[in-house]
């Protein structure tokens, strides 16, 4: 296990917006009923989503959200708990880099950067939500998650 990762086996909450808490919960499959439709439920975990939110928020350059966390959010798991694998670390020392800068001393504080990861997931949510609820013939969800990760990943490059 990386040092970096281990950093992240404290007591840290991840948070998403608790006004959108049953819309994500429609693209979650929690119950093995539901693992089987990756069509219409693309995500299989919480934490799936939430980085998915995270790299479109950070895609799309957008702020994090601002004030308290337990007046626009609400936690869905802890870190301890090991739901944090190594790509993911990853994409949070990426997103601790970026926005903290080389030479911050909060580039090594996994409470800093997770603090960050949830505020960005959460201003990242809405716009997932939109583009999972777009009414498009013949698409589902998952086709729509597909295409706009793709409109993201073109976006950043073209951005490059």
């Amino acid at each position: 296990m990386s040092e970096f990762r281990t950093a992240f086996l404290g007591n840290y909450r991840l948070v998403l917006p608790k006004n959108d808490k049953e819309r994500v919960e429609r693209y979650i499959a929690k119950q093995s009923a539901t693992r089987g439709n990756v069509e219409n439920v693309p995500f299989r975990r919480t934490v799936d989503f939430w980085a998915f939110a995270l790299s479109t928020a950070l895609a799309k350059e957008m702020e994090p959200i601002t004030g308290p966390v337990s007046q626009w959010g609400t936690g869905f798991i802890y870190t301890y708990q090991g739901i944090l694998d190594e790509d993911l670390c990853c994409l949070l020392a990426v997103v601790a880099t970026a926005k903290f800068g080389l030479d911050s001393p909060d580039v090594n504080n996994a409470s800093k950067i997770i603090e960050l990861a949830n505020r960005l997931a959460g201003a990242g949510t809405p716009v997932v939500l939109d583009k999972l609820t777009e009414n498009s013939l013949r698409t589902t969800p998952l086709d729509q998650v597909i295409t706009f990760a793709r409109q993201l990943q073109h976006s950043v490059l073209q951005s490059l």
